[in-house]
């Protein structure tokens, strides 16, 4: 009897926290309706929440407003295979891509290290929005089904890599970047993410509400790095060993840009 109410219980956290229509979940993050400030970060940094309809635990969004020009800031977010490089405060220290990409959606893999609630890792499907002219969404989601049935031998590597962490199997999330007049572009964070494992709903809404503003500001500050180095020389470095990933290098708004190699 206690193993059937145990079994139930972890059955209803399980629907408490599932994210079955994750475009659903982006839509409502997208709708500017119902959000609330937070805080206020610091005076271009503002954090809000929003109660999405289903999961339990509400979304946040960090919005930054900065100087450095749009391209730099997105080349950045896109150089998914070096955010533990330079995402360091915010918690990232494994990232690459994995699978083949179709279009422009990619597969990432990412290994966190969070505060109080550590060794988490998970897999998102990852696919651009071109809005309007200087207007461009990067969103990201948790697809559970498709990791189980095309990933399931890389997690499972990854499991006795880091001793067995607990793998993410709800999230959603976006960066929206938008450029301003006066050469100000508005970064923006979405983010709503189960880490999974007996946490409290207060607790997974601290979380959340952590993330943002560290990860905002590391990727502009990564951004500004690329910005300022423009008048340093450029180059790529490559080798002729087997067992290195090949470059991946795309074409994004004229411009070449190799987004696995800093």
């Amino acid at each position: 009897m206690r193993q059937m109410l145990i079994f139930y219980f972890i059955l209803i956290q399980s629907f408490l926290y599932s994210y079955q229509d994750n475009i659903s979940l982006l839509m409502e993050m997208f709708n500017q309706d119902g959000w609330v400030i937070e805080n206020e970060h610091s005076d271009s940094l503002s954090v809000f929440k929003k109660k999405l309809n289903g999961p339990k635990i509400p979304a946040f969004k960090a919005t930054m407003i900065s100087s450095i020009p749009i391209d730099y800031i997105m080349e950045a977010i896109l150089d998914g295979e070096n955010h533990e490089e330079f995402m360091g405060s915010s918690h990232v220290i494994e990232s690459e891509f994995i699978g083949d990409s179709k279009g422009d959606t990619t597969y990432s893999y990412q290994m966190l290290d969070l505060p109080i609630i550590s060794d988490r890792h998970y897999i998102t499907t990852n696919f651009n929005d071109t809005l309007s002219n200087y207007h461009y969404r990067m969103n990201w989601m948790v697809d559970n089904e498709k990791n189980i049935s095309d990933f399931s031998e890389f997690v499972d590597k990854k499991n006795k890599e880091h001793g067995k962490p607990i793998f993410i199997e709800d999230g959603v999330g976006s960066w929206e970047l938008r450029h301003l007049d006066n050469n100000k572009t508005e970064v923006s964070y979405y983010v709503l993410i189960n880490p999974g494992g007996w946490i409290p709903n207060s607790l997974v809404t601290y979380v959340n509400k952590s993330l943002g503003p560290n990860t905002v500001i590391m990727m502009v500050k990564e951004g500004a790095r690329r910005y300022n180095s423009l008048e340093d020389p450029r180059h790529i470095l490559f080798t002729l060993k087997s067992n290195v990933s090949d470059l991946i290098i795309e074409k994004l708004r004229g411009r070449l840009v190799v987004r696995n190699n800093i």
